[in-house]
């Protein structure tokens, strides 16, 4: 049966601290110290006192901590004396059933990680919807993971301590983050899309105005209209994807948020478009509770930034600045293909990219959410 904030905030401290049991390893100072902040207001503000006290804590107990995590598919596994919760993911990621070609690998990486380290590789293994990673993903991070610098490792392995309580939480308190799995299937979504002589290769490029391209500025437009509720919804004369929630008072300004849809070659799935998917979200959410804020938000999945196709970074945003330069359009690709030749194939209308610039007056700023 699962726990509710309001049971934990009226709990006695042994039973409070009983509830929270198991969620970071054999470490129940980090409850007892996050406990002191009761009530909780939410499950978030729960969290943050528990990382906060893990982040506050000495280095030689954070060592404690990482060190109280068994080895993955390792004697501990073997032995059947894992925790229910190191069990439980362990076996979601499949690691109760290696073949043992993957079972030796993986304890010839535990060696080599305890040697150069000094702590037992941690890894988050029910991943991002926690379900479970693949054991080939789980095996290739590990493998990445060994050429680190050790201040560095010491960090990625608190950030998935901190993971691995943040869904054992969840189970905890029977929460599922739908706008968090909407916003991560939405990556995966559009990172289908990739353009040729890459996407053969599994690799992820999507440069300006491709046919890849234009099949995300396609799915994007898609999800605004169809999952989001924003009120107005276009493609501008340089491709930006534009969503616009109307604030709860006409005439009140707008925030400006989002970033890019195209990407560097063989890129990763988050680089720009974390900006795009999480302002959507966002709106959704004030959409569905019925809910206007006193300002606009203007959501724009920006057309190009990366400068891959043609040399003309950041034109998606620089044209609502007034930055476009005409000079750009006589600019061949690889293949000899023009930019203007590229926007009108398209369907972009030329003459109306100088009416894109905005008036600053109108805003109250820009914020972007990023991750490289």
């Amino acid at each position: 049966m699962a726990w509710t904030l309001d049971q934990l905030n009226a709990a006695t401290p042994a039973q409070a601290l009983e509830a929270l049991d198991g969620v970071y390893e054999h470490s129940p100072w980090i409850a007892e110290q996050a406990l002191t902040q009761r009530p909780f207001r939410s499950l978030a503000h729960l969290k943050h006192a528990l990382a906060h006290a893990v982040r506050t804590a000495s280095t030689e107990a954070q060592l404690g901590l990482i060190r109280a995590h068994p080895e993955l598919a390792g004697k501990a596994m073997v032995a059947k004396s894992l925790t229910a919760e190191s069990t439980n993911e362990q076996s979601k990621a499949g690691l109760t059933q290696c073949t043992p070609e993957e079972f030796a690998r993986i304890q010839q990486l535990n060696a080599d990680y305890n040697a150069r380290f000094g702590f037992p590789f941690i890894l988050a293994v029910r991943g991002p919807r926690g379900t479970g990673l693949p054991r080939n993903e789980i095996i290739e991070t590990f493998a990445r993971r060994l050429n680190n610098h050790p201040e560095f490792e010491l960090a990625e392995a608190l950030r998935n301590i901190h993971r691995i309580a943040e869904i054992r939480l969840d189970d905890k308190f029977g929460y599922v983050p739908e706008l968090g799995n909407l916003t991560w299937d939405a990556h995966e979504e559009l990172a289908k899309y990739s353009d040729p002589g890459f996407s053969e290769k599994g690799q992820l490029t999507v440069t300006y105005l491709t046919e890849a391209h234009r099949a995300c500025a396609e799915r994007i437009e898609f999800w605004m209209k169809n999952s989001c509720g924003f009120d107005e919804i276009t493609i501008d004369a340089v491709g930006n994807v534009v969503g616009r929630y109307h604030p709860a008072s006409p005439g009140a300004r707008y925030l400006m948020t989002g970033s890019h849809y195209d990407t560097v070659r063989n890129a990763g799935k988050y680089d720009g478009r974390l900006g795009i998917f999480v302002p959507m979200a966002c709106v959704r959410a004030l959409h569905q509770a019925g809910k206007r804020l006193p300002f606009g938000i203007e959501v724009i999945a920006f057309a190009e930034e990366e400068g891959q196709r043609y040399k003309a970074t950041f034109l998606g945003s620089g044209a609502l600045i007034g930055h476009f330069n005409p000079a750009w359009l006589d600019q061949k690709d690889a293949d000899g293909v023009t930019m203007r030749a590229a926007m009108q194939h398209a369907g972009l209308c030329i003459d109306d990219i100088a009416k894109l610039q905005r008036d600053p007056a109108q805003y109250l700023g820009f914020i972007e959410v990023h991750i490289e």
